[in-house]
């Protein structure tokens, strides 16, 4: 698996992280996915055009859905 980058703006998950404003990396799913989201501004500029998925346990958005615990497809 890619290593995988959390906003600390945003609360988004990439595993890119030039797509993010503060990218934080995180060792995996497990470092976020399935925990609340903690308040988070709006999502950065790039990332807004490409986001397709959020998880529905937890509502995190993220570009790809094998990044989640319970992917839907946002839409």
């Amino acid at each position: 698996m890619k290593k995988s980058y959390k906003c600390s703006h945003c609360g988004v998950i990439s595993e890119d992280r030039e797509h993010l404003c503060s990218p934080h990396a995180m060792a995996g799913k497990q470092d976020y996915c399935g925990q609340p989201v903690e308040e988070a501004g709006p999502v950065c500029g790039p990332m807004s055009r490409s986001l397709e998925y959020e998880c529905g346990t937890c509502g995190r958005p993220a570009e790809n859905p094998d990044m989640l615990c319970t992917p839907e497809r946002i839409g």
